[in-house]
C-alpha cells in the first residue's frame, strides 16, 4: 500500500537521449501530466566516431523543463530524476566544464585501447565502454587527461549543474567496471592502465538523492530551490522498471536511436563466448538482468528517413509503405550494423548492409528489410539469452519505435514471442519516475511503486504461419554475416 505522506505529489524525470532529450511529470498512478522532447545533432568527425557538446544537453533541458512547468505549481513537484543514455565520456575540469566534446556510447575509436584493457581484466572490452576512451584521451590528448578532474557520464553531467556534486551511480559506473556488490572503484585494473581512481565521481546506489536544485538552476527552468535530484541510472535499466519487467523471465526491449534487450532473471547467467552479459540488478534482491545491446536498429531507419525519403515523411509514412510488402521483402536481407555492433557479435568493423536487390524491389521493400533486420537482431540476442538458461515468456516493448505497430508486429512475428506494449512508451522516464517515488516516500518498495505505476495498453500475438516463413530469413540474416565478417574485418579495419 502506498504511504499517507505530505508530499507534493508531482514527480520530474529527465532522460538524456542520444539523439534528443525528454522531459515528463508524471503523478503517482503513473499517469502523465505534460512532456517535452528536445532534439540535437550528433557530430561525427571522422567514420566511426561520434560526439556531443554536452552543453546541447544542459540547454535543452533547461527549455525541457520550461516547458512542462508552464502548467505546474513548482510547489507540487516532489523531485527530480535523472537518467539517460551510457557509456559516454565527458572530462571535465575542477569547475565541472568540460574539456572537449563527450564521447558518445556508438563512438569506436578506441579499438585498440580496448584490447589493451581486455589483456589486463581478462573480460573481453568493447570500445564503447569508459575505459578504452580514457586511454585513447591519454594517448591522443594528455594535456586533456592531466586537466581532467573527473571523468563524467551524461547524467554525471546534468547532475552537477543542478546541484553542484560530482556523483554518478553504480550502473553507469559498472561500464568502467566499479563492483556493484562491493561498491568499490577497480582500484587494481585502475593502476594498472595508469588512470587515477580519484578521477572518478562518487558512485551511488540508483535512487540515491544525491543533492538539492542550486538557486541559479532553479530560476532557469522555474522549478523551486532545494528540491532533491534523484540519481537513476542508465536508461535501459530505468526502462526495465518502466514497463514492470522486474521478474523471472518478461523482458524489456526498449528501441530509440539503438535497441537493448533486458531480460530478468532469478539467477546469475555467463555465457561461456560473451556474446550477452548478466548484471546484477542493484535495486531488488536476487534479480539480475541478462542483456544484450544493439548499435544501431532505430538510428538505421532515421538514417533512412533523413536521407532517402520523400520531402515532409515521418515514420508513420514509411510504416505505411513498409505495411505492402510481404514479410521476409522478397529475400531482401538488412545487416543493421551501421556504426559497427555489439551483442551479440561484437564487431567494431562491421557495417549496415542490404543484401538481395533485385530490380523487382522498390523503396518500401527497403524500408521493410530494415525494420525485419532489427528484428533479426532481436532475436538473435533473444535465442542466446535463451540458449543461456533463461526462459522468456513475453517482450514488454518501449521506446521511440514502440508507436510503430508495424514493427511491434514485425517483432512479434520474427521472436515467436507476444509483445505488450505500456501505455507510456517513453519507459524510461517512468522507471525514472518510480525510483524517485520510493527515494523521497511516496512507495516503499521499487515492486510496489511498479504495480501502481505501469500500466500495460496493448498485447501484439506473433502470427504462427508468417513466424515460419522467418526462419528462412533469419537463417539468411545470420550466415550473411558469417560470409561477410572477414571482409568487413579486412577493408574496414584501418579507417
Amino acid at each position: 500500500m502506498a504511504k499517507k505522506v505530505l508530499l507534493p505529489p508531482y514527480l520530474l524525470s529527465i532522460d538524456i537521449g542520444t539523439e534528443g532529450c525528454k522531459v515528463a511529470i508524471f503523478n503517482n498512478r503513473g499517469e502523465t501530466l505534460t512532456k517535452s522532447y528536445q532534439q540535437y545533432p550528433l557530430i561525427v568527425p571522422k567514420p566511426l566516431w561520434v560526439e556531443q557538446n554536452p552543453y546541447l544537453w544542459l540547454n535543452a533541458i533547461k527549455k525541457a523543463i520550461s516547458n512542462v512547468m508552464e502548467d505546474i505549481n513548482p510547489e507540487e513537484v516532489a523531485c527530480i530524476g535523472l537518467s539517460g543514455q551510457s557509456p559516454v565520456l565527458v572530462p571535465v575540469d575542477v569547475h565541472g566544464k568540460p574539456l572537449m566534446n563527450a564521447i558518445l556510447w556508438m563512438d569506436r575509436r578506441a579499438v585498440r585501447q580496448s584490447k589493451v584493457v581486455t589483456e589486463i581484466t581478462g573480460v573481453k572490452e568493447d570500445p564503447s565502454l569508459l575505459l578504452p576512451k580514457i586511454i585513447w584521451i591519454k594517448e591522443n590528448f594528455p594535456e586533456v587527461f592531466r586537466r581532467t578532474h573527473k571523468f563524467l557520464q551524461a547524467t554525471d553531467f546534468i547532475a552537477y549543474n543542478l546541484t553542484g556534486k560530482f556523483a554518478t551511480d553504480w550502473l553507469s559506473a559498472s561500464t568502467y567496471h566499479y563492483d556493484i556488490e562491493r561498491g568499490e572503484n577497480p582500484e587494481k585494473i585502475l593502476n594498472a592502465l595508469e588512470i587515477p581512481p580519484e578521477k572518478f565521481p562518487e558512485a551511488f546506489k540508483p535512487g540515491t538523492i544525491v543533492g538539492t536544485l542550486l538557486d541559479k538552476a532553479s530560476h532557469e527552468v522555474g522549478l523551486r530551490e532545494g528540491i532533491p535530484v534523484v540519481i537513476g541510472g542508465i536508461d535501459a535499466y530505468m526502462a526495465v522498471i518502466g514497463v514492470g519487467a522486474l521478474k523471472n523471465g518478461i523482458a524489456c526491449e526498449i528501441t530509440g536511436s539503438s535497441t537493448c534487450l533486458m531480460v530478468a532473471s532469478s539467477q546469475k547467467i555467463r555465457d561461456p563466448q560473451e556474446r550477452i552479459h548478466c548484471q546484477a540488478f542493484p535495486l531488488i534482491p536476487d534479480l539480475w538482468i541478462v542483456y544484450g545491446i544493439m548499435s544501431t536498429t532505430g538510428a538505421s531507419l532515421r538514417w533512412f528517413r533523413d536521407n532517402l525519403s520523400r520531402q515532409h515523411e515521418n515514420y508513420k509514412d514509411l510504416d505505411v509503405e513498409a505495411e505492402k510488402i510481404p514479410a521476409g521483402s522478397n529475400g531482401l536481407i538488412f545487416l543493421p550494423y551501421m556504426m559497427g555492433e555489439r551483442s551479440p557479435i561484437w564487431d567494431p568493423f562491421a557495417r549496415g548492409t542490404l543484401i538481395g536487390l533485385s530490380l523487382d524491389h522498390s523503396r518500401g521493400h527497403i524500408i521493410r528489410a530494415i525494420l525485419e533486420g532489427c528484428s533479426f537482431a532481436l532475436r538473435h540476442n533473444l535465442e542466446i539469452i535463451e540458449e543461456n538458461g533463461v526462459s522468456v515468456r513475453e517482450i514488454r516493448s518501449c521506446g521511440g519505435a514502440a508507436k510503430s505497430r508495424i514493427f511491434g508486429q514485425i517483432k512479434a512475428d520474427v521472436t515467436g514471442k507476444t509483445i505488450f506494449v505500456p501505455k507510456e512508451i517513453d519507459a524510461t522516464l517512468l522507471g525514472t519516475a518510480i525510483i524517485s517515488a520510493v527515494s523521497v516516500g511516496i512507495y516503499e518498495r521499487i515492486e510496489e511503486a511498479a504495480e501502481n505505476m505501469v500500466h500495460i495498453k496493448e498485447r501484439i500475438v506473433p502470427q504462427e504461419n508468417i513466424h515460419s516463413e522467418y526462419n528462412l530469413f533469419f537463417q539468411m540474416y545470420k550466415e550473411a554475416y558469417e560470409h561477410l565478417k572477414e571482409y568487413f574485418r579486412r577493408y574496414y579495419s584501418s579507417l
